[in-house]
């Protein structure tokens, strides 16, 4: 013979729903802790950036993303936003998001409006989630981050790349 609860211990579909609606709600509040709330700010003006670029000597990365995409998602809120919280990118680059998406237009490098589509096309950077590293006139100085290959690690290649930029950009004001 086998064990049989109780109709004292029955749930009901009404409870078995309750208990999987508080559980999903509470799931929803947990995955919550780990936004940060900090938005990325929007490209606006690029020769604004690039000048405050210039002044501080540290690079620009422009975070290319789509507004429907999963992994640009992924990346803003488990990767960047949280180092963008933790302030990872003070003194050592301005982090700013470029929707393909986008309509209205920006302005760009050379302080002339551009479109979204135009600033990908420009830098071949059609797919998204793209980092691009980028000195203060707009040209690019550090291997760009394609994709998502490991979450584990991204942190780790993405303060590499910022390094790589920062050096490139030491080398060129000294040039100056």
């Amino acid at each position: 013979m086998y064990w049989r609860p109780s109709s004292h211990y029955k749930m009901t579909t009404g409870r078995r729903l309750a208990i999987a609606l508080i559980s999903l709600l509470a799931l929803i509040g947990a995955k919550s802790l780990y936004t940060t709330g900090i938005e990325i700010p929007p490209v606006n003006n690029l020769g604004e950036t690039g000048l405050i670029s210039r002044q501080q000597g540290i690079p620009i990365i422009v975070f290319v993303s789509r507004d429907a995409c999963p992994y640009c998602r992924t990346l803003r809120n488990n990767i960047l936003g949280p180092m963008l919280a933790a302030d990872k990118f003070d003194h050592r680059a301005i982090l700013v998001e470029l929707s393909l998406d986008r309509v209205e237009p920006f302005t760009g490098f050379e302080n002339r409006q551009m479109t979204a589509k135009a600033f990908g096309q420009f830098y071949r950077a059609e797919i998204s989630p793209t980092l691009l590293f980028l000195d203060s006139e707009g040209r690019e100085i550090g291997k760009r981050i394609i994709g998502i290959s490991n979450l584990e690690f991204y942190g780790h290649y993405l303060q590499k790349s910022i390094d790589e930029a920062l050096l490139a950009m030491q080398s060129v004001n000294q040039l100056n």
